[in-house]
């Protein structure tokens, strides 16, 4: 029962505000889980870190890797409210200086490119970096401004990413194709060279609504989810099993369930807490203010392992951390975090 002790811990002591001096947030994880148990945990454990669509630096990427992170994560905009690069160009820059670590645009907005055109490009970087993507696609539409720009009709992004989804894996199947959508109409196609890994990239789907996690139990290789208490996160990997199960599909043991968390280190709780607030509600363009304690890990190291762990034993097998930090500090921030954190994510992958 470790999920519902850490939940019943953190909301005890969330009972606090500001008592004598010392500040405990509310966690907003314990809903009505009294039922939990740990069957959903995952004994192989994968990490990766976030560098979102900021300018990083060669031998800083390299860096992640050498720490020992399993998967390197970069954000996807096109028209945006604040300065992004394009992912699959940061992630192609990122093979050419890493070796091992696996490759994740997170997420790709499918709906504002042409499934070839985004097959081709996802086939390159698979090539490129020798079977280490993974790619994580959505719909988008929190920002309509970008559609507009791609002159894409927001109403069409689920039957858009649908059928990319479909026409993607045909690309990767190897074979001749002919495509008859609502959308999309393809005949006689075929891609060359095919992707490095066989049948394509995995695929997860990220969204937090129920077409999103149909779409995840239909089509994906896993399913992210975001802005996710870790009760959600539990609740709806048994939804995701129960709509795969409606179509007939048994999902793999292997099959993603994906947190993605932001992380504010600091030693005072209070300040960890404030900054978190600062800078998420600069890079979502909202307040954070009544939300950051349901979203994001922030204080000092020991209950921010105790925080990432509650999404651990809630089931996700997939667990990426973007860290809030000063940019001329990020290296100084990675190196604690890899030095106090990550070892302790690590050892679930012995367990």
């Amino acid at each position: 029962m470790k999920f519902l002790s850490r939940l019943l811990a953190r909301s005890f002591a969330g009972l606090l505000k500001i008592t004598f001096g010392v500040w405990s947030r509310p966690t907003g994880q314990a809903n009505s889980l009294l039922r939990v148990t740990n069957e959903n945990v995952m004994a192989t454990l994968q990490v990766g870190f976030h560098i979102d669509g900021d300018v990083w630096e060669p031998e800083q990427i390299a860096q992640v890797e050498e720490y020992g992170f399993d998967i390197l994560t970069t954000g996807e905009h096109i028209v945006f409210f604040r300065p992004i690069l394009d992912t699959i160009t940061v992630l192609a820059y990122a093979a050419a200086v890493t070796k091992k670590i696996k490759l994740i645009p997170s997420t790709l907005i499918l709906p504002l490119r042409h499934p070839t055109v985004i097959a081709k490009e996802l086939t390159s970087l698979d090539i490129l970096s020798k079977g280490r993507l993974i790619a994580s696609v959505g719909i988008g539409g929190d920002y309509p401004r970008e559609f507009h720009a791609c002159g894409v009709p927001l109403k069409e992004r689920g039957r858009r990413a649908n059928e990319g989804i479909e026409i993607m894996r045909k690309f990767w199947s190897g074979e001749r194709f002919d495509y008859d959508g609502q959308i999309f109409q393809l005949e006689g196609m075929d891609m060359l060279p095919g992707p490095y890994q066989t049948g394509g990239p995995p695929l997860w789907v990220c969204g937090r609504s129920d077409p999103a996690m149909k779409r995840a139990a239909k089509y994906g290789d896993g399913w992210q989810p975001y802005m996710y208490t870790a009760g959600q996160l539990y609740e709806s990997i048994h939804k995701v099993r129960g709509f795969a199960e409606d179509i007939g599909r048994e999902l793999a043991d292997d099959f993603a369930f994906t947190t993605f968390m932001y992380v504010s280190m600091h030693d005072d709780v209070r300040e960890g807490r404030n900054r978190a607030i600062q800078q998420l509600s600069y890079r979502f363009n909202m307040p954070f203010e009544k939300i950051v304690d349901k979203y994001c890990a922030y204080g000092p190291t020991e209950r921010i392992i105790e925080d990432l762990f509650t999404y651990v034993d809630a089931g996700t097998n997939n667990l990426i951390v973007a860290l809030i930090m000063p940019e001329e500090e990020r290296m100084d921030y990675l190196a604690k975090f890899s030095a106090d954190v990550l070892p302790e994510l690590q050892k679930m992958k012995t367990q």
